[in-house]
């Protein structure tokens, strides 16, 4: 079977993307009194420590459906988590809210780094190695914007969402808490059957044009 060396690279840039992801909101949540993570061995960077081998559904948002919409043509998607415990926090909702915000900022920290390099290429592109090295780094710049962004959205589960909250007023707040248990289906539903799509691409065909 002949598979598209472009696929490879965007399952690889789907798990180097996620580990920075959770490791960053891992070393937030560190920095803000929740050892959770960190005494889980989940503060760290790499991918597969982020992922509960004793979880199916772990298993199967991480790297099942990572890697099956990749081979479907797609930009991988899938979802992994930290193990965070509020409580620990030295200002509760405001640090949630920062531990919350680190992710997607990892995930924009990683475009911006590896579009540097990407022009740094276009300088010294004489090098043999080159086009397969920066056809990776597309992969990973591009994956790294549609995580970041799908993350922003302000609907539970997603990061987005607790970073909103803070800026809330408590009757607001109260409807996130009440919608959070069905968060994951209404995520659902607004990207397939919603505008999801359309609020997304202009910030990505900004990427594009960057790039």
């Amino acid at each position: 079977m002949n598979i598209d060396p472009m696929v490879i690279n965007f399952i690889l840039a789907w798990f180097i993307q996620m580990g920075f992801h959770e490791g960053a909101h891992a070393y937030a949540a560190y920095a803000c009194g929740d050892d959770t993570a960190y005494l889980m061995g989940k503060r760290s960077f790499d991918p597969f420590k982020h992922i509960d081998w004793s979880n199916i559904s772990s298993i199967i948002l991480g790297i099942v459906i990572p890697i099956f919409s990749a081979f479907q043509g797609f930009i991988p998607m899938g979802m992994a988590w930290v193990p965070v415990n509020p409580l620990r926090f030295k200002k509760m909702r405001r640090d949630h809210a920062l531990v919350s915000a680190a992710g997607p900022a990892a995930n924009f920290a990683i475009a911006i780094a590896v579009l540097a390099v990407h022009k740094l290429i276009q300088i010294i592109n004489y090098l043999y190695f080159i086009p397969l090295l920066d056809s990776l780094l597309f992969a990973i710049y591009l994956t790294s914007i549609v995580y970041g962004l799908f993350n922003t959205v302000p609907l539970p589960p997603l990061d987005g969402s607790r970073v909103l909250y803070y800026f809330l007023p408590p009757n607001l707040r109260q409807i996130m808490d009440d919608i959070e248990p069905y968060g994951f289906w209404i995520l659902i539903l607004f990207f397939t059957f919603g505008r999801a799509g359309e609020i997304l691409s202009p910030f990505i065909g900004l990427a594009f044009f960057l790039w």
